[in-house]
């Protein structure tokens, strides 16, 4: 735990993502949000069936990152995680001219109690 789930708009251009994820889960690790690396998955998907706003034609791009962490961490530390996630994001995600690109961060827990994992 956590999973990141990162889906973005297929009108961006020059955005690598696979560094993106890696950036992420070393400061995840490195704040010490995750005792075992082995427990972060994450996975990108890019989107080619969105609207943003009311025109099917753009000038707005996004990227939305999940992150579904086990119940029990405090709002503080949900707070932490967003904003490093938000500001890795910054750092790995371009501006582009023309293209308002959107960048937001959800925190979601996954109650404990209802959550399932076997290593085979």
């Amino acid at each position: 735990m956590p999973h990141l789930h990162l889906e973005y708009s297929d009108n961006l251009q020059h955005i690598e993502i696979k560094p993106l994820l890696v950036a992420i889960h070393q400061a995840l690790v490195g704040a010490g949000y995750v005792s075992d690396p082995n427990d972060l998955k994450s996975r990108a998907i890019m989107q080619q069936d969105y609207v943003i706003g009311l025109d099917v034609v753009t000038d707005q791009a996004y990227v939305h990152a999940k992150i579904s962490l086990l119940s029990g961490r405090s709002v503080e530390v949900r707070q932490a995680i967003s904003e490093l996630v938000l500001d890795l994001m910054q750092q790995y995600i371009a501006p582009q001219p023309g293209l308002n690109i959107q960048l937001c961060v959800e925190i979601i827990e996954m109650p404990k109690q209802t959550y399932s994992k076997v290593v085979i």
